[in-house]
């Protein structure tokens, strides 16, 4: 370049500099103003060249370094700038003013932005495309004319083809060729109204690997707006273990309901047969018992009449047999009763003939019967009966229920003790209680109480005695009066049987309740 033409030279350098150059003379009056400090700021080189430099351009002081500054425009905005100050100095070395070069830092912070942009998305792309090799089914993304654009690992892995040889190919190539028709029409009708597929929607899908082979998948579709356009991304899911467990416990079930069915045939028919056996034994019973009292009444009214002596006097020894005659023949008929009773009971004809009646009189006349039993054994025989209830039950059955638990308790209390008999009305029934002071009942062995033909404990004579129904048929005959029984014992200690009936209310107690409702 020639040497003569310096001016057109540093001329050409401010034009061309995206910078903006300033220098400032000694006095802090503009010296030079180049274009690019003009297309910065906005001050044409006229209006400022030998001015003092505008308000806020403080470009007098070498800096160190190029700061970061906000520069004030002529149109009042503001630049942000890299500003870099330097001294002026002329041939000699003397200093004769600054000179500034200030950089548009929008740029370079666009630039920047861009670049860390474009940084966030590949680490964006890398993270997704980690998730996607990493996902357990096989993932791939297909375009609106249907041609795959993305897949997975998985995906190639399930379908045994090559990424290469997938990507851009109809999806129908990983489906079975008999099912692509129907598959060609099912997508075009999808994305006239694209929406998401869960997996497992109920569709029966098959899958086509590369050697022909089809198995089973499920498909969860997601449409993904891109731009102008949509994509449908699918999860493919291989179902064949699944399917063939599912199919093994169909067999399984199968086979165990056949089972079942067949088990509980059998035992509808030991049903009926243990009913029928039942119904049988009932009967036989019920016939027995019949069979059974009417020679034994011959043989008690024949004992009582020789007690008599109406047909001549009987000596010590005959008067001792016809007693034990007539004891254990009456000992007989209670077990038959008993029994007869029980079938009764088992078949549903024991029918209550219900009376309404004082409940203080029955107890009394119970307690009556059975008191030269307990006098016998020395037993004193105590009752406390604090209100007059009336009920509405059977009479008979009534004191069948107290005889069987006074007589139980005679049994099993040991000479010279009490046995105390107590009777109260509470919540509307009457509450009787049979306490003894015998050996009382393990605590193991009170559920089985009420079995039928259960002895859980000896009597004081140290042997079992009846049949084991007493406290059965007492059980059942409480409970078809609306009653409830309960045992309370101890070893030792004595037991205490508690049972309800329902009491009658009397007309003020039906006044008083109709009151508070």
């Amino acid at each position: 370049m020639p040497a003569q033409h310096p001016a057109e030279f540093l001329r050409a350098l401010l034009e061309a500099s995206s910078e903006g150059i300033i220098a400032l003379d000694a006095g802090g009056r503009v010296a030079l103003w180049s274009p690019g400090a003009e297309r910065l700021l906005g001050w044409s080189e006229a209006e400022v060249l030998g001015q003092p430099a505008p308000a806020g351009l403080d470009i007098s002081v070498p800096s160190e370094g190029e700061p970061d500054v906000q520069l004030a425009r002529k149109d009042g905005t503001t630049l942000d700038a890299a500003l870099r100050v330097v001294s002026w100095r002329d041939g000699a070395g003397v200093v004769r003013g600054t000179v500034a070069f200030v950089t548009d830092l929008s740029q370079r912070r666009a630039m920047e932005q861009e670049l860390q942009q474009s940084r966030d998305q590949f680490q964006i792309e890398r993270r997704f495309r980690r998730l996607l090799e990493a996902a357990p089914d096989a993932i791939i993304e297909v375009d609106r004319a249907g041609r795959i654009r993305l897949v997975n690992r998985v995906t190639e892995r399930l379908f045994e083809y090559d990424r290469e040889e997938m990507l851009g190919q109809p999806v129908e190539l990983l489906i079975a060729e008999d099912l692509c028709a129907k598959h060609v029409h099912h997508r075009n009708q999808y994305w006239r109204h694209p929406t998401t597929r869960p997996m497992g929607s109920g569709l029966a899908l098959e899958g086509r690997r590369k050697n022909g082979s089809r198995f089973p998948v499920e498909i969860s579709l997601s449409p993904v707006e891109s731009g102008d356009t949509f994509y449908v991304t699918a999860i493919i899911r291989d179902v064949t273990e699944r399917k063939r467990v599912e199919e093994q416990l169909r067999v399984v079930q199968e086979k165990y309901t056949r089972e079942l069915t067949a088990a509980n045939r059998e035992l509808g028919l030991r049903n009926e047969e243990i009913e029928r056996a039942n119904r049988l034994k009932s009967e036989f019973l019920a016939s027995m018992s019949h069979e059974l009292r009417t020679p034994l009444h011959t043989i008690i009214g024949f004992s009582e009449l020789l007690e008599e002596q109406l047909k001549g006097p009987l000596n010590d020894d005959q008067k001792r047999f016809i007693g034990h005659i007539h004891r254990d023949s009456m000992h007989l008929l209670e077990l038959i009763n008993e029994i007869l009773d029980l079938s009764k009971i088992e078949a549903g004809r024991l029918e209550l003939k219900r009376e309404t009646f004082d409940s203080h009189t029955a107890i009394e006349q119970a307690v009556a019967t059975i008191r030269p039993h307990a006098e016998a054994k020395s037993i004193r025989l105590e009752t406390n009966i604090v209100a007059n209830v009336t009920i509405d039950a059977d009479p008979l059955r009534f004191k069948q229920i107290l005889l069987n638990l006074l007589s139980n308790a005679v049994k099993f209390t040991p000479k010279q003790r009490h046995i105390h008999v107590g009777a109260a009305l509470r919540d509307g029934f009457l509450e009787v209680s049979v306490t003894d002071t015998g050996i009382g009942i393990a605590k193991e062995d009170q559920r089985a109480v009420f079995d039928k033909f259960r002895q859980v404990g000896q009597t004081t004579k140290g042997v079992r005695e009846g049949t084991g129904l007493g406290l059965a048929i007492t059980k059942e005959l409480v409970e078809q009066h609306g009653g409830s029984i309960s045992l309370e014992s101890e070893p030792g200690k004595g037991s205490r049987f508690t049972f309800t009936i329902p009491a009658v209310r009397t007309k003020e107690e039906q006044i008083q309740e109709a009151s508070r409702s």
